[in-house]
């Protein structure tokens, strides 16, 4: 699985390596990737069935961390890196430190727990919009837009579908694979649970305006992350990296640079 990436900042810097959320790529993570690239060398990859990454009939986590370990092995590095994950992303990382806690050098669970969620109406609206539409290669960028907009009138949502287009030479098609992503919508949000226990220092971010980190679930987090610590950024919701782009890039450097006691 040869993922694609990006990359901001000097390679000599120390690494960190960003993964994305559901329906994300690595294109969202940029503005964040550039206000910290004065302290690390940030590489954002594409996750299997999203982006520019190859797409595959299986997206189960434990297929996920299998790529993130193998492509991270690909670039040799000295050190172990400093890894973020973002919801998706972060169940992600999640299961790769269960396996390799000697992965990351430390890691950052932006806004996700180790737990199993229920499916939103918003995940199902955006799917069944993506496995349902047509594309007319008779119309331009413009036409398709507000074909789109008169179907999806929340902002958001509609910026997430339009990121998920892409156009080549036979037309626009969607970026991300939406039979993978729906046929493994449980392993998606589902989570099983574990005995193990993970030795990395770990730090869990949750918005403000968030649920998806609750305070019950803090004992459980402890207990697989014992080194954990919790931060909560003001005037965010889920998608911090957004909201709270420089509250986020503040958070992650104090703590990837903090000395390790």
């Amino acid at each position: 699985m040869k993922l694609f990436y990006r990359e901001k900042g000097n390679a000599s810097l120390p690494t960190l390596i960003i993964l994305h959320g559901l329906w994300g790529a690595s294109d969202n993570w940029l503005p964040l990737a550039e206000r910290l690239a004065t302290q690390f060398h940030v590489i954002l990859p594409d996750i299997r069935n999203h982006g520019h990454s190859p797409h595959a009939g299986e997206h189960t986590y434990a297929a996920l961390a299998n790529d993130i370990r193998e492509w991270i092995d690909s670039f040799h590095l000295h050190t172990s890196p400093f890894i973020a994950g973002h919801s998706m992303g972060g169940k992600c990382l999640m299961h790769l430190l269960l396996q390799y806690p000697k992965i990351a050098t430390k890691a950052a669970i932006i806004d996700i727990a180790p737990k199993s969620y229920d499916l939103t109406k918003e995940h199902l609206q955006i799917a069944e919009f993506i496995k349902q539409f047509v594309f007319d290669n008779g119309e331009n960028r413009t036409m398709l837009h507000q074909r789109i907009r008169n179907s999806i009138k929340e902002e958001r949502l509609y910026q997430i579908v339009l990121k998920n287009i892409d156009k080549d030479q036979e037309g626009f098609k969607w970026k991300i694979n939406i039979q993978a992503i729906m046929k493994h919508f449980p392993d998606i949000m589902g989570w099983e649970t574990v005995t193990e226990r993970c030795p990395t220092p770990t730090l869990f971010i949750r918005g403000e305006e968030s649920d998806y980190i609750q305070t019950e679930d803090i004992p459980y987090i402890k207990y697989i992350f014992p080194h954990a610590s919790f931060i909560t950024i003001n005037g965010a919701d889920h998608w911090i990296h957004t909201r709270q782009p420089s509250r986020l890039a503040d958070s992650l450097e104090h703590f990837f640079l903090e000395r390790i006691s």
